[in-house]
């Protein structure tokens, strides 16, 4: 493309290009590592649903990319001579051509903050064909043809001019895609509107008794907590305490629902540490619920389902903790019955639910879920049935609650 016509010759040219791409490049690692630092977190929440975080980061990415193209900019236009100089010295028309082509050639220079950061935005939210497309673009689809057309009509000028030519082209498909998304976030954000936590009535009885229930899957045990709460006349916590931590924590009711009370493969879990306080996801979602429960027991007497209360109210007064079990052949009967699963995987997901818990629990709490020495009471659920099951604990805790006042 560059010929031998213009007053530069070749090699002028070519060895100036070769410089000025050198320093493009410099610029353009730069804004890379600031897209490529985003993206967990970019990735992360846009998963967990928090589209006002993906957008908060968008911005600031593309303002922290821009400020870093503004100052190259200023850099390319007005020291040049300086810049190429760096890389060794040359006669008048190699210095002139290396002011030409710094001032042409990167005279949109501005737009390349937006450009890359938005290809490196686009992976991080799983739309790798935009991506790829923006990815391309400046290069591939729109400076080699606009070089090729510009340089037939133009000379050695034409490949200089397609420079700010691609860089235009690319930053407006950029700019058009980024506007559809954010306008995508938007209505995304509107449809996942959390409603605020009703607020509970709080308990005057200081004394207040709170149930906790660890449970085998299968083994009625959620139906007992609802029984339970109903015949002492309490609150029940357990689905409800997912709207809740979405509140504290800003995760979405949805991620917290398919990730709590589990723990990811380690591996996993350190790819999606949140740097910012070098926790993985899980640990921060084990703290919001921590708080969660925390906070509706000191309010008022009520029944936790899961999640570790039983630990996590361990220095509370007044905490009956208990563990439901059942005989396999119960188990896999409610599972088939209540939760729709057929009898061939029934038993294999009660296994791996099973298993997640018993991880999520002796993780968090350094104990073993099946010790039973960690429970007040423990119970075969099979052995008694899903109502007299209730009337047992309903009886133990009133019981307790006479002791307690004699006490």
């Amino acid at each position: 493309m560059y010929g031998a016509s213009s007053k530069f010759g070749a090699e002028i040219p070519i060895t100036v290009h070769g410089i000025v791409m050198k320093v493009n490049m410099i610029l353009t690692s730069i804004i890379i590592g600031i897209a490529a630092g985003s993206q967990p977190i970019v990735g992360y929440n846009y998963g967990a649903k928090q589209y006002n975080r993906v957008k908060q980061t968008l911005k600031w990415v593309l303002l922290s990319s821009t400020i870093v193209s503004a100052i190259s900019f200023v850099l390319f236009q007005t020291m040049p001579e300086t810049l190429i100089g760096i890389f060794g010295s040359g006669d008048e028309l190699y210095n002139e051509f290396a002011c030409l082509t710094f001032r042409i050639f990167l005279m949109l220079t501005l737009c390349n903050g937006i450009q890359i950061a938005s290809g490196i935005f686009f992976q991080a939210v799983g739309k790798p064909t935009k991506s790829a497309f923006i990815t391309l673009s400046r290069q591939i689809l729109f400076y080699i043809p606009s070089a090729i057309i510009l340089s037939n009509i133009y000379g050695v000028m034409g490949v200089l001019y397609a420079g700010p030519v691609a860089d235009a082209l690319a930053f407006t498909i950029a700019i058009i895609l980024l506007i559809f998304q954010i306008k995508k976030l938007n209505q995304s954000s509107k449809e996942t509107v959390i409603p605020d936590q009703v607020k509970q009535e709080t308990v005057a009885n200081k004394d207040h008794f709170i149930i906790t229930i660890n449970r085998e899957y299968g083994s009625g045990g959620r139906y007992v907590g609802k029984l339970l709460a109903e015949k002492l006349g309490i609150q029940l916590y357990d689905k409800n305490l997912i709207m809740m931590v979405s509140n504290e924590s800003g995760l979405s009711a949805t991620y917290i629902q398919e990730n709590e009370q589990k723990i990811q493969d380690k591996l996993l879990a350190n790819f999606n540490s949140q740097y910012y306080n070098n926790l993985t996801n899980d640990d921060n979602l084990f703290l919001a619920e921590t708080r969660a429960i925390k906070q509706v027991a000191k309010n008022e007497a009520c029944v936790i389902i899961g999640r570790c209360a039983d630990y996590i109210l361990k220095e509370q007064k007044n905490v009956f903790n208990v563990f439901l079990y059942s005989d396999e052949k119960g188990k896999v009967e409610r599972a088939i019955t209540y939760y729709g699963l057929s009898k061939k995987n029934a038993q294999k997901e009660i296994n791996r639910i099973n298993k997640a818990r018993q991880n999520h629990y002796n993780h968090y709490t350094g104990q073993e879920w099946k010790d039973m020495s960690h429970y007040d009471i423990s119970i075969n659920v099979d052995k008694f049935g899903i109502e007299k099951t209730v009337e047992i604990i309903e009886k133990i805790i009133q019981q307790s609650k006479e002791i307690s006042m004699k006490v």
